[in-house]
């Protein structure tokens, strides 16, 4: 298990908390959370969401699995 860092917690927004818990929930369900789900979960644009998300993944809060094609 890797260590967190909390550095980039203080200066996250109310957004970027939405779209954390909006993860965590669809991993209730989910092995892999689409973005498309995050966004309908923290109820933010579409847009907004994808902006959030990398934003986190930048930070290494959250990490990014991309689909390959069969």
């Amino acid at each position: 298990m890797g260590k967190l860092k909390v550095g980039p917690l203080r200066y996250m927004t109310r957004e970027d908390f939405r779209v954390l818990i909006a993860v965590e929930m669809g991993m209730k369900n989910h092995e892999f959370v689409p973005a498309a789900l995050v966004a309908a979960i923290a109820h933010l644009p579409t847009g907004g969401s994808y902006k959030k998300l990398r934003e986190l993944h930048k930070h290494k809060l959250v990490a990014y699995a991309q689909a390959t094609k069969r």
